[in-house]
């Protein structure tokens, strides 16, 4: 079967370092939507006004999605007047960096066919929500641009990792710190960019981060399928060796109506469940232990064995799923509208324990997914739960502008 190379170089437009503080966005899983809806207030070119969701906006300031779209693209239209982007020079694929105090990853910034996404090139291991998905393919045809990198993860290739390494011994073309996070990017020189493609061309890559992206990536190729730009999307490829996979959290609803000594009682039916002063004592330190949080108190849930030879049956966040979010709680996970909160690790377990206040929920502390967990999934054809794992840290929207020609873009050539 005659394939296309799984990347190919695109024309990136990248960040003005003066432009940079205004406008690429900061984490955006880590930050409630009132924080979000006060830097987009406070700051009209910040790429957070482009890519923000129903959540973002108050009940009375949004008729429908049409109005959503129609901000983020007259954001998007404020921020490519302010001229805050370098126009490419040329079509290439990009070593990126992200440094985190002593961490450190160098990945590979290109345009991904989304026929990978079929032909078992590019592997997924999340489900998706439908609604989600459909906004954000009607998100790349209405502003006509992306800047939010699929992520992947591959299994490495030291000769790819080379050429990444030494391409940033150079002088970074972005180099600019958000939320205690260094992002660099080169340019990849041209015969080098050559040599990367071609060993990557028929690579087996998982997707970290961007489920929702890849659904919507689909989406737009189906509905352009002549259209060149619409058959590919922006990725960033790191080693699996070189990721960082934190924990999301949960915050869930109780639609039982049980009472907190019910509920807690129920937990014997998983696991041993043992009461404590406070988190230090509950909170899970190997696979297998989860956190319980209700009523200000803390519980350590552990799972009993499980003889299961399926990876994801093995997971702790599809045991939680299965065996207590959604007969205990009767909250079904995978539902568009669940109810249930992800709250990253890096956001803070105080995060979660003030949902619950507010809200009257139950919280779960798990522990992470392992990226050889992540792939074992994706290598299997299951489907983890929404928000399995929370790879730290993330690229940023802003930092690169693919440019697909449509819509709030119909004035500029596709990149």
């Amino acid at each position: 079967m005659n394939r296309p190379p799984l990347f190919a170089p695109f024309a990136g437009w990248l960040i003005k370092p003066d432009w940079a503080h205004r406008v690429i966005a900061g984490a955006y899983d880590s930050k409630s939507p009132e924080e979000r809806r006060r830097i987009v207030a406070e700051n009209p070119i910040s790429f957070l006004g482009v890519t923000r969701s129903p959540e973002d906006l108050l009940p009375d300031e949004i008729a429908g999605d049409d109005e959503l779209l129609d901000r983020g693209a007259s954001t998007l239209s404020r921020i490519l007047k302010v001229e805050a982007f370098h126009k490419p020079v040329r079509p290439a694929v990009y070593a990126y960096r992200l440094t985190q105090g002593d961490h450190c990853q160098t990945g590979l910034v290109g345009a991904m066919h989304v026929q990978g996404l079929r032909d078992g090139r590019v592997l997924i291991h999340e489900n998706v929500r439908p609604r989600r998905a459909r906004l954000l393919a009607a998100h790349l045809q209405r502003l006509g641009a992306t800047s939010s990198p699929v992520a992947l993860t591959y299994k490495t290739d030291p000769k790819v990792q080379a050429v990444l390494d030494e391409t940033a011994t150079g002088i970074a073309e972005v180099d600019h710190v958000v939320e205690g996070v260094r992002h660099q990017v080169w340019t990849i020189g041209e015969s080098q960019g050559d040599r990367v493609i071609a060993r990557l061309a028929d690579a087996v890559v998982y997707v970290t981060d961007g489920h929702h992206r890849s659904a919507a990536a689909l989406a737009g190729a189906d509905d352009h399928p002549e259209d060149e730009p619409f058959l590919r999307t922006m990725a960033v490829l790191f080693s699996h060796d070189h990721l960082n996979v934190e924990a999301f959290h949960r915050v869930c609803p109780d639609r039982s109506g049980r009472s907190t000594e019910s509920l807690i009682a129920m937990l014997d039916k998983v696991g041993t469940v043992t009461a404590t002063a406070d988190l230090a004592g509950a909170i899970p330190r190997r696979k297998g232990e989860v956190a319980v949080y209700r009523d200000r108190r803390w519980w350590r849930l552990s799972f009993d064995p499980v003889e299961q030879t399926r990876a994801l049956a093995r997971l702790d966040v599809e045991r939680l799923r299965s065996g207590v979010i959604r007969p205990l709680l009767e909250v079904d996970e995978l539902a568009e509208n669940s109810g249930v909160d992800y709250v990253p690790n890096p956001a803070g377990i105080d995060e979660v324990t003030r949902r619950c206040d507010r809200d009257g929920r139950t919280g779960f502390i798990m522990y992470p997914t392992s990226t050889d967990d992540l792939m074992a999934v994706a290598d299997a054809g299951d489907l983890m739960p929404p928000k399995s794992s929370y790879v730290a840290p993330k690229p940023r929207s802003g930092i690169f502008l693919r440019v697909l020609g449509t819509g709030a873009t119909a004035h500029l050539d596709p990149s």
